[in-house]
C-alpha cells in the first residue's frame, strides 16, 4: 500500500506502475476541504504590475536569475505587497504569514522589506542556521514574527495549522508545488486561510486555476 499527497510527480512519470495501475481511494484537495479534513481558503490575486512575457520558460519553469531580475530589489512591487498585506489584515499584529519566493536572496529582501517597515519578518532558507530554522515556527506562532519568508523549504511534510495566510510572491508554475506550499496552512486552527499571490502579466501561474476557495482578483 502506497500513500501520497502529491500524485503529480515533479518529473511528470506516473506513480501507477508502482501499484499495478490501480488506485484503491482518491481524495483531491476540494474534497479534503467539503469534508472539513482541511480549513477552507479565500484566494486573493493582485497584479503587481510586472510584465514577465519577455522571460525564457524552459521544462515548465522560468529562469530563477531572470526573475530575479524583476523582483530583487524592486522596492515598487516590495512596497506594494507590504500595503496589500497591512491592508488586507488592518492590524499586521494578528498575522501569521508565510511567504513563498523565487529565491533566498528574494525572501532575505521581503523580509528586510518588512522589517524597514516595521513588521517583524524572517527569512528561513536552506542557508539559514539550523538553529534558526528548529525556532522559525515556534516564532511565528508567539507572533513574535509575523512573516515567514522562504523558498521551498515548507514544502513538505510540513504542517503549520497557526499559520493564517499564505503569500506567492513569485509564478508558481508547477501544482504539485503550490499544493505543497499552500497546504502548509490548511490544518484546522482556525476557520479560513487567507491566500495572498501577486500575478505577474503573462506570467504561468498555476494557481489560480487549482483553487477551489473563494476566488478574488484584482
Amino acid at each position: 500500500m502506497g500513500l501520497t499527497a502529491t500524485p503529480e510527480r515533479m518529473d511528470g512519470e506516473s506513480i501507477l506502475p508502482w501499484f499495478d495501475h490501480r488506485i484503491a481511494d482518491e481524495m483531491r484537495l476540494w474534497h479534503a476541504i467539503e469534508r472539513q479534513y482541511l480549513v477552507p481558503f479565500d484566494y486573493y490575486g493582485v497584479h503587481d504590475g510586472i510584465d514577465l512575457s519577455g522571460l525564457s520558460w524552459s521544462h515548465g519553469a522560468y529562469a530563477v536569475s531572470e526573475l530575479e531580475q524583476h523582483y530583487l530589489g524592486n522596492t515598487r512591487r516590495a512596497n506594494l505587497i507590504v500595503k496589500e498585506f497591512c491592508e488586507f489584515y488592518g492590524d499586521w499584529h494578528l498575522a501569521r504569514g508565510l511567504g513563498f519566493c523565487v529565491s533566498i536572496a528574494h525572501a532575505e529582501f521581503m523580509a528586510e522589506s518588512f522589517r524597514q517597515a516595521g513588521i517583524p519578518a524572517l527569512a528561513i532558507t536552506s542557508e539559514s542556521p539550523a538553529e534558526e530554522r528548529a525556532q522559525a515556527t515556534s516564532l511565528l506562532r508567539n507572533r513574535e514574527v509575523n512573516v515567514l519568508f522562504t523558498v521551498d523549504l515548507y514544502n513538505e511534510g510540513v504542517d503549520i495549522p497557526e499559520a493564517d495566510c499564505v503569500l506567492f510572491l513569485r509564478p508558481t508554475e508547477s501544482s504539485t508545488v503550490f499544493l505543497q506550499q499552500l497546504g502548509a496552512g490548511l490544518g484546522w486552527i482556525r476557520a479560513r486561510l487567507a491566500v495572498l499571490c501577486w500575478i505577474s502579466s503573462a506570467t504561468k501561474d498555476v494557481s489560480s486555476a487549482l483553487t477551489r476557495g473563494s476566488l478574488h482578483i484584482w
